[in-house]
């Protein structure tokens, strides 16, 4: 089975066939970031900070404080960067092995703090001693700005890979690490097909789980996991799950219908959980600004954002926010005001009917779409409404909504059929409020 990386250098020739597409987009996105709206459940996208090499795994700190692994470019330049609050990238570790395996580059995978504060770092498929193991690194000491760290200063390696390659794994590439019961490491990796669990009492190595195609990201519940997975080539739309895993690793299938899954989370908020796609596959490659991110529960997935380009990992932190890495664009993205499933009392009004207490503009669905989509906003006062569709140049393509409307949820349909294929945008105007939302239109 092709590992997940065999297909980097075609993705990278997308992005680079779609430069000036993306410039254009992310110039626009840049105006349009500042026009979104205010309200608690608005949600923005921004660029965090930028200037990485191939950013994975991401992970957070009590100070809030980004700390990502980056893949480098083949020359053992792979580095692990904190992301200070300002947003400077400032590297902690560097010359970790970055090496081009079976025709990819790889390097860090990810990164995760054990409870001693010890920073874990997941090296991936590779040929060199530190490849295929955790590495154990203390960063206590360490301000943002000193000299960067250097692999003499790592204090412990844990191989893994030749434990599954003695299991009978073809491949190894651990990819994600997660604490379980008893503070264990539970470690997806995606050459081994499964999850291999280190006890961390005694150090022994054991197969958790296995059978799931290609694992990716992993998260703990504290009564259960889910396991991402990729699958493998070619990459099918749809083909990929996430499972949930029980506590003595029996797996089963939690969602379904699923592409090319990179990284779960758990929101801190309302543990609610999310799914990151990387990308769509088509024509012999991933196609540029086709990732997604998801928010699943119970058999229904909601899309919140599409149109992101190669996302490979993502973090929340304590109040909410997510923040995740664009492997193609060497970016960390933040996403704010996602909505969560809190309810607030003030929701409901004395006949215990449902009353907004803040405007919101839903992601449209289906989306991608070819030609019709849905859109949904909520308004929590009357008022005058103004929803249009706008094309890449600010140009109005069609005009939704213009009208007076009481306090409600609504939806309206939207047909491109007179369009041609590529990024729109709809913004909903109510007084003051005033937000803008990306889709995509693929005939």
């Amino acid at each position: 089975m092709k590992n997940i990386y065999h297909l980097q250098t075609k993705a990278e020739k997308a992005v680079k066939n779609n430069f000036r597409f993306y410039s254009l987009f992310l110039a626009i996105t840049s105006i349009i970031i500042i026009l979104f709206g205010t309200g608690l459940k608005a949600q923005v996208v921004e660029v965090y900070a930028s200037g990485l090499t191939r950013p994975m795994g991401i992970t957070t700190d009590g100070a809030g404080n980004l700390w990502v692994g980056e893949q480098g470019n083949g020359n053992d330049n792979s580095r692990i960067s904190i992301v200070t609050t300002n947003k400077q990238v400032h590297p902690f570790l560097t010359g970790l092995p970055s090496e081009m395996h079976h025709g990819d580059i790889i390097g860090a995978e990810h990164v995760y703090f054990d409870i001693d504060g010890k920073l874990l770092i997941v090296q991936g498929e590779g040929s060199d001693p530190l490849s295929e193991s955790i590495l154990v690194v203390d960063p206590s000491g360490f301000t943002p700005g000193d000299p960067p760290l250097s692999t003499g200063d790592i204090e412990a390696v844990y191989n893994i890979g030749d434990f599954a390659i003695a299991q009978g794994a073809q491949s190894t590439n651990p990819i994600r690490i997660t604490l379980g019961p008893n503070d264990d490491w539970y470690i997806s990796d995606a050459g081994f097909n499964g999850v291999i669990k280190r006890e961390r009492s005694s150090g022994i190595l054991s197969v958790f789980t296995q059978g799931v195609a290609v694992s990716t990201g992993i998260v703990f519940t504290g009564d259960k996991f889910y396991l991402g997975s990729l699958t493998g080539f070619p990459f099918p739309t749809g083909g990929a799950k996430i499972y949930e895993v029980d506590l003595s690793g029996n797996a089963t299938v939690y969602q379904d219908g699923l592409t090319a899954i990179m990284d779960v989370a758990i929101n801190p908020i309302d543990s609610s959980l999310f799914a990151l796609q990387y990308g769509e596959f088509s024509g012999g490659g991933f196609q540029s600004n086709s990732g997604a991110l998801f928010k699943i529960n119970n058999g229904t997935v909601d899309t919140l954002f599409y149109g992101l380009n190669f996302p490979a990992g993502m973090a929340f932190n304590s109040t909410g926010d997510l923040f995740i890495t664009s492997f193609a664009d060497g970016e960390v993205l933040k996403v704010t005001g996602i909505i969560t499933d809190v309810n607030d009392e003030n929701d409901v009004d004395d006949e215990n009917n449902y009353k907004p207490d803040n405007f919101v503009l839903y992601q449209n669905y289906p989306n991608p779409f070819n030609p019709s989509t849905t859109i949904q906003y909520t308004i929590p006062e009357t008022g005058l409404v103004s929803l249009q569709v706008y094309n890449l140049l600010g140009e109005v393509v069609a005009t939704l909504v213009n009208e007076e409307k009481s306090v409600g949820s609504y939806e309206v349909k939207f047909n491109g059929g007179n369009l041609t294929s590529g990024v729109y945008f709809y913004q909903i105007r109510v007084g003051s409020f005033l937000e803008t939302i990306k889709m995509v239109l693929l005939r």
